[in-house]
């Protein structure tokens, strides 16, 4: 019998920057992502029944040399997406602006590794925004920050716009992969 974990350990994590032409499959994902949030902030899926978002939230990923889409992919299947970014209040700073995996591939280092390639193609100085509720989020980067960088990150409680948040913050050298 096929173990589905070790199976999953043997499968290539990988990063594709996403083109304008994709910008569409984005999109799709990004309604599962709204979704996964709503239990955090309350969303409510439209009359239709469907979960909505301004599209054009994304518009900066193709206009802003510092706003960067990725897909993350499993060996040749979409798992995923990672929306990086130069932070507006602090330009010299990387933030995740979006993170999302795949719930098929959640508990399986997809997003650890996923994490440990975006910073390697970007050394410097980052930091990641989970929302105060959102302790499984909270618990999931304190993991895959400790795999990349040890103990040398800091985690505070600040307001960013108007929700509370934890900030993580590190420093990233260039990874090699």
């Amino acid at each position: 019998m096929i173990d589905p974990l070790t199976d999953m350990r043997k499968m290539s994590v990988s990063l594709v920057k996403i083109e304008q032409d994709s910008r569409y499959i984005l999109e799709n994902l990004f309604v599962y992502y709204i979704y996964d949030m709503s239990e955090f902030m309350g969303w409510s899926p439209d009359q239709q029944g469907q979960y909505t978002f301004n599209h054009e939230s994304l518009t900066p990923y193709w206009q802003e040399r510092d706003h960067i889409p990725y897909f993350i992919h499993v060996d040749n299947e979409l798992a995923g997406f990672a929306l990086i970014r130069h932070y507006p209040a602090n330009p010299a700073v990387f933030d995740i602006e979006q993170f999302f995996v795949l719930r098929k591939f959640k508990g399986n280092g997809v997003g650890k590794k996923a994490l440990s390639l975006v910073v390697g193609k970007h050394p410097g100085t980052w930091q990641i925004r989970v929302l105060k509720e959102n302790k499984a989020a909270l618990k999931f980067w304190e993991a895959a920050l400790t795999a990349i960088v040890g103990a040398k990150f800091e985690i505070t409680l600040d307001i960013d716009i108007d929700l509370q948040m934890h900030f993580l913050r590190f420093d990233s050298p260039l990874i090699s992969h």
